[in-house]
């Protein structure tokens, strides 16, 4: 047998290729150049969250090449400190498969032999449609039968008939967003957004986020933020559709209006604050004020430091943010809330023995 000594090796050695797609903050294609820099650990994992690499492999046997027979691993792999994959854990996945697959029989296929392993994961039904919207456009795909629906339902008068936006899949929202590269559908993006009722909003605002999104889409999506009838639970939604678009001027008053001030923390804020952490961190990084008030928030809370704690660490683990995550920790301008905050971090939990 051959050495494997890596996800590729693994694959070859199954006789499929394989193309990677993080799935993670959002759904991007890796090159085959950062796939040899991260698998040799060459290079840190260039997409990494919540300090694991959310992997989607993309398989097909080298003997076909037909795309018809693809099988899709969704694979949860821990980082180390430096955010390269951990090589540990990466060779006992390996082994596992090896195991499972090329010591048990030709019976054992591709399919089957990620059954039961502790590092796959399912992603959630918005994530998945998205996902295989972006691959079927990849590979030059028709879109799935249930963007004609969605189109039809948009060129219709009445967004509100309940009869008919019941009746849409979430596939057929993630072919909309997926398919408007060309931005051909930006009039009913915009329609969708200033018209239908958030049962088709907010699940349009999670496909377009893995998309970067043209001037007119990012205008309204400020509008509406500035809207008397838009909650800030909904502006958690609304800041997600233009997360892979760099941060305007127009979201300043909108955001910090719905913040509010640094001494309460509402659990619909909270809401806002882990849309622009987990899908924002390019915002929160170049925006300090933002991020500070983020931080003297959490600290606020009255209901322990878990919140807290999470989202700081999420944010010294990400390279954009953790300078300025660090300098506003140390500043000697925090709050006595966030200074506290701050100690109990470095802090070791009490252990009580039972």
């Amino acid at each position: 047998m051959q050495n494997i000594e890596s996800l590729s090796d693994l694959f070859s050695a199954v006789g499929c290729k394989a193309t990677f797609y993080d799935v993670g903050r959002y759904i991007t294609k890796i090159t085959p150049q950062q796939v040899i820099q991260f698998d040799k650990k060459q290079q840190v994992y260039p997409y990494g969250f919540r300090k694991q690499a959310w992997l989607a492999c993309v398989l097909t046997e080298q003997q076909t090449q037909s795309h018809d027979g693809q099988v899709v691993w969704f694979l949860r792999l821990p980082l180390d400190e430096s955010g390269s994959l951990n090589l540990g854990t990466r060779d006992h996945f390996i082994k596992t498969i090896v195991d499972k697959i090329m010591h048990k029989g030709a019976e054992q296929g591709v399919q089957e032999a990620l059954e039961d392993n502790p590092y796959a994961f399912q992603p959630d039904q918005d994530r998945l449609a998205s996902f295989h919207a972006i691959l079927a456009r990849d590979l030059k795909q028709p879109a799935s039968h249930y963007l004609a629906a969605v189109l039809d339902y948009l060129k219709s008068d009445d967004l509100n008939n309940a009869e008919a936006w019941n009746q849409l899949g979430i596939q057929g929202l993630a072919d909309l967003a997926a398919r408007n590269s060309d931005r051909s559908f930006d009039d009913l993006i915009l329609k969708a957004l200033e018209q239908a009722p958030n049962e088709v909003r907010f699940p349009l605002c999670h496909a377009l986020e893995h998309h970067p999104q043209s001037e007119p889409v990012i205008k309204a999506i400020c509008e509406l933020m500035q809207s008397e009838s838009v909650s800030t639970a909904d502006a958690a939604h609304f800041v997600r559709a233009i997360a892979r678009c760099e941060f305007v001027t127009d979201l300043f008053i909108p955001l910090f209006t719905m913040l509010g001030d640094i001494s309460h923390c509402y659990d619909e804020q909270l809401e806002l604050i882990a849309s622009l952490v987990a899908k924002c961190p390019h915002w929160v990084a170049e925006q300090g004020q933002l991020l500070r008030i983020i931080l003297e928030k959490l600290a606020h809370r009255d209901d322990g430091q878990l919140g807290f704690k999470h989202v700081v660490a999420e944010l010294t683990q990400q390279p954009e943010t953790r300078t300025e995550c660090w300098h506003i920790l140390r500043s000697d301008h925090a709050s006595p809330a966030l200074q506290n905050a701050v100690a109990n971090l470095f802090t070791p939990a009490s252990q009580t023995l039972q």
